[in-house]
């Protein structure tokens, strides 16, 4: 009798004892997984800090400096006071941004409406008369330097 409630109090154990098991396995992976998620985290915020670090050392802070130097921050903020600030934002309330519009989208119709084909053409031809010209212009310079030649200059 004493056998068989040392069997059952081993069997109880060893129930116990695997679902100790399972629930430290299973609390070992999660811990892993959040140990892997921190290394990754703080391995971009390190990337990100070289990236940083590397960007400030190329900067010429002597020139910035010395730049900076320069500025009268007192005529600066003095001017700055002397905007009027209030009288701008009245002029902008005053815009009628409903006309603007209504013109915008006149202009756009009447882009729409144009004929692009003829545009083009007459272009074209504007194009053909410059070179015309050009070429003409290009002949008489060469009559000239030709009669320049004659009369000795």
């Amino acid at each position: 009798m004493e056998q068989s409630i040392l069997l059952e109090e081993t069997r109880r154990t060893n129930e116990l004892l695997q679902k100790q098991l399972l629930w430290s396995r299973i609390t070992a992976a999660f811990l892993a997984a959040v140990l892997a998620a921190v290394v990754l985290f703080f391995g971009s915020i390190a990337y990100s800090v070289d990236r940083i670090a590397g960007q400030i050392e190329e900067m010429d802070l002597d020139a910035i400096s010395a730049q900076l130097s320069e500025i009268d921050f007192a005529a600066l903020a003095e001017k700055i006071e002397q905007i009027d600030f209030s009288s701008i934002s009245s002029q902008i309330s005053e815009l009628d941004i409903e006309a603007f519009n209504g013109t915008l989208t006149t202009l756009e119709e009447k882009l729409g409406e144009m004929d692009t084909q003829a545009f083009n053409d007459t272009v074209k031809k504007l194009n053909t008369a410059v070179d015309a010209l050009q070429s003409a212009s290009d002949t008489i310079k060469r009559w000239g330097e030709g009669l320049s030649g004659i009369f000795g200059r």
